[in-house]
């Protein structure tokens, strides 16, 4: 049987939801089924390491001067399958419409809620062409919808195709030591990601533990990451009087074996986009504590992001004794996502 050609293109593979799920898709593939090439821009070294033997790296790292007209004729048609896995360098997104009639943009946030000035979003869809592509992959329903709801013509050329997850690495790494122990008779909340307050509304978070400790003083957050605002952040539980309650830790390259210590997984994101960790923390069967971010289970909690609210709904969840009811099937859930993937090439 004849191999299925796929190329992707992503822009920077590192340590977030993007990276992540990448890695978790192409080495899930089935390469006696695909043949795949891979061109990306920007890679951290210990993740180069992690991409399939299988897998071809046509250009690393991406260089710009190497895309002349030339070189992109050579991609006309070549593929059966072409996915720009992350938005950024326009050139990369004329290589993947170029290469196949089975062209797809893998859209990972709600871009219509970050840019929140239409003339701003305009700008953005048009300089990166994304209204050209064939198709467009979702990781869940919110963000297609959100997306489809400024684009209605685009609806039937959108497809869902949640993030694969290696649930069994992940448990294995959450045995690891790290040197730390859980607060003594404590609830503990644990966030891993990005530290940037406009995505994920540290302003929140922090204003939530103030309030918190006011009514019961045996609630601690960890928060595991780092981006732009981790110095302000700092500054902000400083403060507040929180050092004793906010424990900052940066960027850790396994951030699991902090998850497993949690009692509760907290997001207070005003804008959601596709999170990795929220999938993690089902993995460590933790229950998620969260602001409305339109993707809900019965292990997600919605709490209202109005800051004179949230303490006392968090605090309620927490004397409740609130606890994972999940019944984890990741084989069968990433099996149905490859069935998914296999649907693409029409």
């Amino acid at each position: 049987m004849k191999k299925k050609r796929v190329l992707f293109c992503i822009n920077e593979l590192s340590m977030n939801s993007v990276g992540i799920s990448f890695l978790n898709l192409i080495n899930r593939l089935d390469y006696t089924q695909y043949d795949v090439d891979l061109i990306f821009v920007n890679s951290q070294t210990q993740l180069i390491n992690q991409i399939p033997r299988n897998v071809n790296i046509i250009f690393s790292p991406y260089d710009k001067t190497k895309i002349n007209f030339i070189n992109k004729i050579k991609f006309f048609h070549r593929y059966d399958l072409s996915i720009m896995y992350d938005i950024g360098d326009p050139s990369l997104c004329e290589i993947v419409k170029m290469s196949s009639k089975n062209n797809y943009v893998y859209l990972h946030k709600n871009y219509p809620g970050i840019y929140l000035v239409k003339e701003r979003y305009n700008e953005f869809i048009s300089s990166h062409k994304i209204l050209d592509f064939k198709g467009y992959i979702f990781p869940n329903e919110a963000i297609m919808k959100k997306f489809v709801s400024v684009h209605p013509d685009k609806e039937l050329n959108s497809v869902i195709l949640e993030y694969v997850i290696d649930d069994n690495h992940i448990k294995t790494m959450s045995k690891a030591s790290v040197g730390v122990d859980k607060p003594d008779r404590c609830t503990l909340l644990t966030f891993v990601g990005s530290i940037n307050d406009r995505a994920k509304n540290f302003t929140l978070m922090i204003k939530l533990m103030a309030d918190i400790i006011k009514v019961n003083n045996k609630v601690r957050l960890w928060i595991i990451g780092d981006g732009p605002d981790l110095v302000n952040i700092r500054m902000m539980v400083t403060q507040n009087h929180l050092d004793e309650y906010v424990t900052l830790f940066g960027f850790k390259s396994n951030p699991y074996p902090y998850m497993a210590l949690a009692d509760y997984y907290l997001n207070t994101s005003d804008i959601f986009d596709a999170s990795t960790s929220l999938i993690e923390a089902r993995v460590l069967e933790k229950p998620i504590i969260t602001t409305n971010v339109d993707v809900t289970d019965k292990n997600m909690h919605v709490v209202s992001s109005d800051p004179s609210l949230i303490a006392k709904e968090v605090n309620n969840l927490i004397l409740s004794n609130t606890r994972y009811e999940g019944n984890n099937n990741f084989w069968q859930e990433n099996q149905t996502i490859l069935r998914k993937f296999d649907q693409l090439i029409k």
